[in-house]
């Protein structure tokens, strides 16, 4: 009977020694896909960022962004095919909408925010921006 606690311990340790889950990495865990819908949301909004970005139906994407004046925004962009830029089909004020889970955990800008930001590559390798903690600004 001894076994059996010894067993129990030693799955307990090792399932600690795994890495976090894909769930774990919030929004995040959609890049690269969405990156070019996000390119192409942000282009035309200086200064702005990505605080959260979800694949929807039909080869769409929703991205939520924020300006440098605190203005919440959320724009739904047409993915396009490997290679080709996305499609920016609407953009519309939030107001006072509820956060979606996760959102400004983590930040995607074109430029790059403080040193800590993490460069965004494309499939060919290629930067499209970065990634950073929400603190980075």
């Amino acid at each position: 009977m001894i076994a059996a606690p010894r067993l129990a311990f030693a799955l307990l340790l090792s399932a600690a020694a795994l890495p976090a889950r894909a769930e774990d990495e919030g929004w995040t865990r959609f890049l690269p896909d969405l990156a070019p819908a996000m390119v192409a949301c942000l282009q035309g909004q200086a200064g702005g960022a990505v605080s959260a970005a979800l694949p929807m139906n039909h080869g769409r994407a929703l991205v939520r962004l924020e300006r440098p004046d605190g203005e919440r925004l959320e724009c739904v962009a047409e993915l396009a095919p490997p290679g080709q830029p996305a499609r920016p089909e609407s953009l519309k004020p939030l107001g006072a909408a509820p956060p979606l889970p996760g959102e400004d955990e983590r930040r995607f800008t074109l430029t790059r925010p403080c040193a800590a930001a993490k460069p965004v590559p494309d499939a060919a390798g290629q930067p499209l921006g970065w990634l950073s903690l929400a603190g980075c600004r």
